[in-house]
């Protein structure tokens, strides 16, 4: 289902800027003008707005609604499901009868999709306050399909960015080509940025109806910085304040962004003086509990941005652990590798988490982030009910995995024990037990720890793919 820019601002304004009581009068409004325009419509023009009546009848059942019209803070204001559902027929029954049942068909099989999807129930779980949990699209693109699922962030990176050019030429080529002629003196990086920034500015908008309705705790999207500059915190700090400046222009305001930095000595330094400039980060190449209580503590220290996070990459930490455990001769390693992140993740939020009444120093200015996630256990391991947050993004192929069957979510699955003996056998694994011991490494250790190698160089080397597509 496309819609048109006015379009998708019209099917916004419903969903996020309309109070409840307003609703009904909305729509019917937005009904009558859509219907005077219809008689006199062409095919082209009949088709976008039947797709738009199609688009709104699927987010009346997504999480779409929960932020605004059927939410608690609305109390006995807010709309009933039930109100929502006589609206879905109403305009299902439009559709048939202007001859779309094919659309009508396609918008009721979404309605039942998301009526199964566990990613939705998890939000939702979340805004009754039965978890803290939020998730995010992991991805450049399909952000808004991602929100009706419930997605309340998003994140980029060289390699995502670089993948959903490949898998969408038809929609990224004529970006560049369109760069290409309004930069013409551009170089290359140049023309790089222009393009993410774009990326990110899109992405950004979506959600930042959600960052606006929450006061800015939520809706955020992050932008990598240059990957090539993971050594140079003067180059990374001069780079997020030209960005951030950039974003700011384009979304008319203070940029509901944040900066991914590298787990890095020199990240650590960038870290420490974008956040005190009101810049919030996201810590990335991140996987080790001392690159945690670093960055942690540096954010607690520094920072005047509303918002940061601290990812920790789960797969590609498990991974590795897991070649070390298959070294070592441990049978059942490809499943006890699943639990190394799990492992650091429970300590890492009774340490830095928890209240010093309850044994940890009760950080409060920057949030745990699982990535990277293998499976859907990784998803089902973050579900925390804690007093600080957890924000989950999710690859969109792992986001099908978790949906593809009914589970139950355990507010509290972060919490789920190791099997027996599973801690011992990930003893084995000097990775582990580097990422695991509060004092398992030092700063200087950073940059030479494996993970952190192995993925800079992958980001890198699509860093420089990318650059080399967009000089063409």
């Amino acid at each position: 289902m496309t819609m048109d820019q006015h379009g998708h601002d019209v099917l916004a304004d419903l969903m996020f800027k309309t109070a409840p009581s307003d609703y009904g009068s909305r729509l019917s409004a937005w009904g009558s003008e859509l219907l005077a325009a219809w008689l006199s419509a062409n095919d082209a023009r009949r088709e976008a707005m039947a797709n738009l009546v199609a688009a709104h009848v699927v987010d009346t059942a997504s999480v779409l609604a929960d932020w605004n019209l059927t939410n608690v803070r609305h109390g006995l204001g807010a709309l009933r499901c039930d109100n929502l559902a006589a609206t879905r027929e109403e305009l299902l029954a439009f559709l048939v009868q202007a001859g779309r049942g094919d659309l009508a068909a396609a918008a009721r099989a979404e309605v039942d999709a998301l009526g199964r999807s566990n990613l939705a129930r998890l939000t939702r779980m979340t805004l009754r306050g039965e978890t803290n949990t939020y998730w995010g699209n992991d991805y450049a693109s399909g952000l808004r399909d991602a929100m009706r699922r419930g997605a309340a962030l998003a994140t980029t990176n060289p390699v995502l960015v670089n993948v959903a050019r490949k898998e969408a030429p038809e929609v990224w080529t004529p970006v560049r080509d369109n760069l290409r002629a309004s930069h013409p003196d551009a170089d290359p990086v140049q023309l790089a940025y222009e393009m993410t920034i774009q990326v990110v500015v899109a992405n950004a908008r979506l959600l930042r109806p959600i960052w606006e309705l929450t006061g800015g705790r939520i809706g955020y999207v992050s932008l990598q910085l240059s990957p090539k500059q993971a050594g140079d915190a003067a180059a990374m700090i001069q780079e997020a304040r030209w960005i951030y400046s950039k974003l700011g222009d384009e979304l008319g305001g203070t940029p509901n962004t944040v900066f991914k930095l590298p787990g890095t000595a020199a990240g650590l330094d960038a870290c420490a003086q974008v956040t005190s400039e009101g810049m919030g980060v996201n810590i990335t190449v991140n996987f080790a509990l001392p690159q945690q209580i670093a960055f942690a503590g540096a954010i607690e220290a520094n920072s005047t941005a509303p918002v940061s996070f601290r990812t920790q990459m789960d797969g590609r930490l498990d991974d590795p652990i897991g070649e070390e455990l298959a070294e070592a001769g441990v049978a059942d390693w490809e499943d006890v590798k699943t639990w190394a992140t799990t492992a650091i993740r429970q300590r890492e939020y009774r340490l830095l988490c928890h209240t010093p009444a309850c044994g940890g120093v009760g950080f409060t200015k920057s949030f745990p982030l699982p990535a990277s996630g293998r499976g859907p256990w990784n998803i089902s391991r973050s579900v925390n009910d804690g007093p600080v947050p957890f924000f989950i993004t999710i690859f969109p192929d792992k986001q099908v995995q978790f949906d593809a069957e009914p589970r139950e979510i355990d507010p509290r699955g972060m919490w789920e024990p190791l099997p027996d003996g599973h801690l011992d056998k990930l003893q084995r694994s000097k990775l582990f037990r580097m990422a695991y011991e509060p004092d398992g490494m030092c700063v200087s250790e950073f940059d030479t720890y494996l993970p952190v190698t192995r993925t800079l160089a992958q980001f890198a080397d699509s860093y420089d793919e990318f650059v080399r597509w967009v000089a063409g």
